[in-house]
This record gives C-alpha cells, sequence and structure tokens, in this order.
C-alpha cells in the first residue's frame, strides 16, 4: 500500500500550465515564469485526464483499464508525476471527493 498515493487518491489534479500544445510525441507546456516543458506520452495522456473535476483515483482507474500494469508500481509512477508536475507549476491540486 503506497502511503503517499493514499495521501493524494481523492484530490482533483487542475492544469495551471500557461501554454500548451502539441509537438508529435510530446506535449510542450509553458509555466507562467514562462518556462518551457516537454511532457512524454505518458504524462501528456495523464495531461488530458485532467478536467478539474476527476480524482486522482479515477485517473489511476483509467490507466489500469487500459494498461497491463502493477497498481502499485502504477500508484509510485503517478506520485512522482504529480510532484513532478507540481514542482514545474504545470498543475495544482484541490480537494475533492470524500476524504474520510
Amino acid at each position: 500500500m503506497n502511503t503517499a498515493y493514499n495521501m493524494l487518491e481523492n484530490f482533483i489534479p487542475v492544469r495551471n500550465a500557461l501554454k500548451v500544445r502539441e509537438d508529435g510525441n510530446f506535449l510542450i507546456a509553458a509555466n507562467h515564469e514562462k518556462e518551457i516543458f516537454y511532457l512524454n506520452s505518458t504524462a501528456r495522456e495523464f495531461w488530458e485526464f485532467i478536467d478539474g473535476n476527476i480524482n486522482i483515483d479515477s485517473i489511476c482507474e483509467k490507466f489500469l483499464c487500459e494498461y497491463d500494469i502493477n497498481r502499485d508500481s502504477l500508484e509510485n509512477d503517478l506520485v512522482n508525476l504529480l510532484r513532478d508536475l507540481q514542482w514545474k507549476k504545470l498543475i495544482r491540486l484541490k480537494i475533492g471527493g470524500d476524504l474520510s
């Protein structure tokens, strides 16, 4: 069980990028400080799931339905991706869902 994931699973990621554009297999995103980042195909797919209404656990379920991947590995990868996108100031997390 991933404790970091359990703390984040009910949060809702919200896009916070200044500008985003597609470039082949990559998604190019700029934050409000005008720093530019290239998101790989996995980060790009995660980005596409972000609509400001779906929580992290629901996004995890979407990946599990689409790919043959171990849930624990996916949870670890999502925690790392969330931290990375937050550090780059491309997303923010808002409280959502049942936090009991």
